[in-house]
């Protein structure tokens, strides 16, 4: 635990932040479900993401089997566990001596359970640097999916092949 613990609830205040300051109802689970650390819901409880929030203190990889992108432990509990409210919010903290510059990358759950296999052994998640578009600060697609938008759901279901990699297949 240690540092971890410090690392990972700094990434579910900075999602719960984030959501709140866009007028998004946002709630910690604080440990109360083991796989959902955010709930974000539209303001009349009608439409809601379940976020399960990964944490690193530093996500940029230059060369990662060919690609440049950023990359966090997911764990191997993510292997199948796909469902179109069920999203990951990536968090990079960018920590340096002058301290953090955080940034959230936003996944669905859909995205994580192709790339990640049984024999990855620490259940790592990629993200290309090419996907930036499709992930980086896209709170425009959180608000959208509460709005009962197409677009995310869309978003949410689909792999989009020309952005992502895929290894171990």
């Amino acid at each position: 635990h240690g540092r971890n613990q410090f690392v990972a609830a700094a990434g579910q205040f900075y999602l719960a932040y984030g959501l709140a300051a866009r007028d998004i109802h946002a709630s910690i689970t604080t440990g109360n479900a083991p796989s959902i650390d955010v709930i974000a819901s539209s303001s009349d409880g009608s439409k809601a993401i379940s976020f399960q929030v990964k944490t690193t203190p530093n996500a940029y990889r230059r060369n990662r089997y060919g690609s440049e992108g950023y990359e966090w432990t997911v764990g191997l509990g993510v292997v199948g566990k796909q469902s179109e409210p069920y999203w990951y919010a990536l968090v990079d903290l960018q920590a340096s001596q002058e301290g953090f510059a955080p940034r959230i990358f936003f996944a669905p759950s859909f995205w994580v359970a192709q790339f990640v296999k049984p024999s990855f052994g620490r259940g790592m998640f990629f993200l290309p640097r090419k996907a930036e578009d499709i992930s980086l600060e896209r709170w425009d697609i959180v608000k959208s999916y509460l709005n009962v938008e197409l677009e995310p759901v869309r978003w949410a279901t689909t792999w989009p092949e020309e952005k992502l990699v895929r290894w171990g297949e």
